[in-house]
């Protein structure tokens, strides 16, 4: 159930931001100014207590339902599962890697080289992709559903102008892209875990949330199941423990353990 209802919020949450992005609707703008990383550098006190607060609480739902890089990291790995089956495993976590990227964020934000820091940052990484690359092809689809109105005699829509904003930011967008269709398809949420300045600072108030995904070791018979469809790769059977740093609240591994030994409570 709470799987369910997380990838029905993301859904909605990630159609709406696309049609910003697409300038289909203006209204959905609201889900930009509540990203994370983006509004702590406008200094939106709101959006950064509201995220901030949710999170420390119960985790890094931000994570698996607002931040639409998140989401279509998401589209991906479900993609590659209708071709082949998907199987992770426990890794440490890269403390160090999160920490120093983290920094290098900060140092270039602050050294005027916010357009090189763009490029790690979630909200605008999916951005540039959505802009740069889903534009032109959204563009191309309503041209051709255009010509075939206008074919049946019902001439209702107007044709749309193709073009590319940029070729450099065309290419760059197109890399991010690749590489990131392949990292979530090979090792889930590893970019969200490793480079993204949102993720590490998300991580440090998730750390601690009252609010998580419980293992109760009675229950378990250290099947791996949950590990194995742990997208994070943050679940520990041996030990028994869960990364909640990393862990994305994506709800995957409750609906997997067959002994209910996980939770969140």
């Amino acid at each position: 159930m709470l799987r369910a209802l997380r990838i029905v919020a993301a859904g909605a949450v990630f159609v709406g931001l696309n049609l910003f992005f697409l300038g289909f609707a203006d209204g959905t703008g609201l889900l930009a100014r509540i990203q994370f990383v983006p509004a702590c550098l406008a200094f939106n006190l709101v959006a950064v207590g509201a995220v901030a607060g949710v999170t420390a609480l119960a985790g890094r739902i931000y994570c698996s339902v607002v931040c639409p890089l998140g989401v279509f990291q998401d589209i991906v790995l479900w993609v590659r599962r209708r071709f082949r089956r998907a199987s992770f495993s426990y890794r440490p976590g890269r403390t160090v890697v999160r920490a120093a990227s983290a920094a290098l964020f900060a140092v270039l934000v602050l050294c005027g080289g916010a357009a090189l820091a763009g490029v790690v940052e979630p909200y605008s990484a999916y951005g540039r992709i959505a802009t740069h690359l889903f534009e032109p092809l959204a563009a191309v689809c309503a041209n051709a559903v255009a010509d075939l109105c206008m074919k049946w005699g019902c001439p209702c829509i107007l044709k749309s102008e193709i073009f590319v904003r940029g070729w450099s930011a065309l290419g760059v967008a197109g890399v991010s892209f690749v590489a990131l269709a392949v990292a979530a398809a090979m090792r889930g949420r590893l970019f969200c875990n490793t480079v993204c300045p949102a993720g590490a600072l998300l991580g440090l108030l998730a750390a601690k949330a009252p609010v998580r995904i419980r293992l109760d070791k009675a229950k378990c018979v250290t099947c791996g199941l949950c590990a194995k469809t742990c997208k994070a790769e943050c679940i520990d059977v041996s030990r028994g423990k869960i990364d909640q740093s990393r862990c994305v609240r994506c709800f995957s591994c409750i609906g997997t353990c067959r002994k209910g030994a996980l939770s969140w409570r």
